[in-house]
Order: C-alpha cells, then sequence, then structure tokens
C-alpha cells in the first residue's frame, strides 16, 4: 500500500519530502525492510515503533484509524447480521470505496487538537477532554 498508493499520492502533493509518517505497532509494521523503507522515504519524519519519532505514551487518540475510521467502518459492516466470510470481506471492501473524502477529511480534520491536549497533558489520557 505504501509503494503503491501512499508514496505516489504524497508525491503527486509534492509532499513527500515534509510529509510526517505515522504508523501503528502492529509487529508486521517492526520489521526491518519495512523500517528501512521508512527511514529511506521518511528519513527522521516517521513515528512509530522503532522510528525516529517517538509514540507518545498512550495515544491511540492520536491515531486516526483508532479514533474515527475503524468504528466509522465497524457501524456500517454489522448494521446487519452477517451469514458468512465471503459476505463479510464484501461489505468490507464496498465500505472502505464509499469512504467520501469529505468524511475523511471530518475524520482527521481535529487531529491538531488531539495533538494539543496530548500535549497539555503531558501524554495521559485526553479523551474526556474532546
Amino acid at each position: 500500500m505504501l509503494e503503491t498508493f501512499f508514496i505516489p499520492e504524497i508525491k503527486k502533493l509534492h509532499k513527500l519530502r515534509s510529509a510526517i509518517f505515522q504508523q501503528d505497532g502492529a509487529p508486521p509494521h517492526f520489521s526491518i525492510d519495512v523500517r528501512r523503507y521508512l527511514d529511506d522515504h521518511f528519513p527522521g519524519r516517521w513515528i512509530g515503533r522503532g522510528g525516529s519519532i517517538r509514540w507518545a505514551s498512550r495515544s491511540p487518540d492520536l491515531t486516526p484509524l483508532d479514533f474515527f475510521l475503524w468504528g466509522h467502518i465497524k457501524n456500517n459492516i454489522y448494521k446487519t447480521p452477517i451469514k458468512d466470510i465471503a459476505e463479510l470481506k464484501r461489505r468490507i471492501e464496498t465500505e472502505i470505496k464509499s469512504i467520501s473524502k469529505e468524511i475523511l477529511y471530518n475524520g482527521f480534520s481535529n487531529i491538531s487538537k488531539r495533538m494539543n491536549l496530548c500535549i497539555s497533558v503531558d501524554g495521559s489520557h485526553f479523551e474526556h477532554l474532546l
């Protein structure tokens, strides 16, 4: 996904040299190959396990996928009972494809507010302050 979608899109926006990349702590994202790739494309500018910028402690509230996108998708996928894995896969694909730019913008637009709150509470929990 990074090579085939994200990097080309960032290049189109002429932001590759200034973008800061953030990833979660999933074990596959910690492989040496992934870390080398991120070091090559985001030198000194990536947040994640083993990255040049450390994660804020207890910071899932800073990850748009965690605080917004997965919940949004899950709510829509499970509105009605699912019969089997094939249907689940279809619903996930359909839901992801149906996400509009406006929905993404709304979900990601308050990241600055969340970052400032995290800083103001020295990295402690802050969701109750939103």
